[in-house]
């Protein structure tokens, strides 16, 4: 007890008169005895002996193996009764109003913690102000979804028992996943083996694993946020951590050690998720206060913020927008990519009628797209129409990774001069000279051993786009055509 106090208190000044004081207020607490009343309350119990009930209620009973030193009868017993429940949602609340509020649920006829599904606002508005109002509602509704009224076959008495959601028992005013547990026995048994002998389970089983765990978990949320799977993974990682903790090459657990398990479940929920478009999280975001800005919409799953745009921009018309795509075809035909910058607000403004013609199903071939939209393949022209998609600046977000990344990726692969190839990279690269993009994207592709024509294809220094396209037998995944020395 002395050690863990000192471990969380982290102040070692004084600290045997701040371990005496602790030690006192913790006697003091477990001399006080019990500060909140059981939660099951009975009232006028007698012992049970079961010789003196009928035959039905012997049978009733028999495979309980009810004993009379342990076992009470009574005719009503109470299970966190209305009374303690208003006090935990409004504890503020005086005792003659709580008094008034006990006599008015009585007067309507409320029994038990399911009739208080059945209370309205118009039945206590008299006695609370609004907002306790709704708040003590929104509890009777989830209190009374919680419990149920039992009545043993051929007994006397009625019980009232919590029944559990899923595997695990809510609690009044805390979220669902706080208290939520994974059903392991729903586990293989190569599993649970595992479990037993806290050993790591192999790729396969922590797949099987993943998905039993997300299933169980949509069964209370069709989309549970990454904080919500941060809370459940936490609690797996506290229960087995040498199974599925991140754990470093000495044996240190990572950080928290959830991240990749967490990872893994966060990205089979949105899987699982990925048509159901009823169930996506989204939030909408703050417009801007510039003049002539267009609002963006709201942020689905895929980050996109203006997909499918519905709103033509201002001033304008399906007439106008035709107009300016025939515009941008003149211009391409005359000056070509040249006049990308010219080209630029046209685009912006013509979004709407590139989105519909790439939405189409089914979708147009890179081909169609150039010849519809030539601009398009653009650098500029692209970039653009990718921060309208996705609000993001993909240049300046590239840069700002390259340059706070990029550090770390070369420091990492300078303790790896034994790996082939990372030696002969970092030989060649010169930090007041070389690009460091070039730098680290050649050593990710050479730590991943992936051959060099898999990402960079290198024509001629002096071949154009034309030549490369006649010359080279272009691949179906995308390449960086790099002219001249990688």
């Amino acid at each position: 007890y002395f050690k863990k106090c000192a471990r969380k208190l982290h102040n070692f000044k004084n600290l045997c008169k701040t371990l005496a004081e602790r030690h006192q207020l913790l006697q003091a607490y477990l001399g006080a005895g019990s500060m909140f009343p059981p939660v099951v309350q009975i009232q006028k119990g007698v012992e049970f002996y079961i010789d003196d009930y009928s035959d039905r209620i012997r049978e009733a009973v028999a495979s309980y193996n009810f004993d009379s030193q342990s076992t009470v009868a009574c005719n009503e017993i109470t299970v966190k009764g209305i009374k303690d429940l208003v006090i935990s949602i409004l504890p503020s609340l005086s005792d003659e109003t709580l008094a008034h509020l006990l006599e008015v649920l009585e007067e309507l006829g409320v029994e038990n913690k399911e009739d208080l599904m059945l209370v309205k606002e118009k039945d206590i508005e008299k006695y609370l102000r609004p907002i306790q109002c709704r708040k003590l509602l929104a509890a009777f509704k989830n209190e009374g979804k919680s419990t149920r009224q039992v009545k043993f076959r051929g007994c006397p008495f009625s019980l009232f028992i919590s029944e559990p959601f899923g595997n695990f028992a809510p609690h009044l005013g805390r979220p669902w996943h706080v208290d939520f547990r994974v059903n392991w026995e729903r586990m293989p048994s190569s599993l649970q083996k595992c479990l037993v002998n806290q050993a790591r389970p192999l790729p396969v089983d922590r797949k099987n694993i993943v998905q039993a765990v997300v299933d169980q978990i949509l069964e209370q949320d069709p989309n549970p946020s990454r904080a919500t799977c941060h809370t459940i993974v936490r609690g797996i990682i506290r229960e087995f951590p040498k199974c599925f903790a991140d754990i470093g090459k000495t044996g240190d657990i990572i950080g928290d050690g959830c991240q990749s398990l967490l990872q893994q479940i966060k990205t089979r929920v949105e899987y699982k998720n990925r048509n159901n478009t009823l169930a996506r999280r989204r939030r909408e975001r703050r417009a801007s206060s510039g003049a002539g800005t267009m609002t963006r919409g709201p942020v689905d799953q895929y980050g996109c913020v203006r997909w499918a745009p519905t709103d033509l921009p201002s001033g304008e018309t399906e007439t106008t927008l035709d107009e300016m795509k025939m515009r941008l075809h003149r211009m391409f035909s005359e000056d070509g990519f040249d006049g990308a910058e010219r080209a630029e607000p046209l685009m912006e403004k013509t979004y709407i009628l590139q989105r519909r013609y790439l939405n189409q199903v089914p979708a147009p071939t890179i081909d169609r797209v150039i010849e519809e939209w030539p601009f398009l393949s653009s650098r500029r022209c692209l970039y653009s129409h990718f921060k309208l998609l996705t609000d993001v600046s993909i240049i300046s977000k590239l840069r700002e990774a390259i340059h706070s990344k990029g550090s770390t990726i070369v420091k990492f692969c300078q303790g790896l001069s034994r790996y082939p190839g990372i030696a002969e990279v970092l030989a060649n690269y010169d930090v007041e000279v070389s690009d460091k993009a070039m730098c680290v994207l050649q050593l990710l592709r050479t730590y991943f051993k992936e051959p060099q024509d898999a990402i960079v294809l290198e024509p001629e220094p002096s071949a154009t786009a034309a030549d490369v396209q006649r010359m080279t037998r272009l691949p179906s995944t995308p390449r960086l055509i790099v002219q001249g020395n990688v």
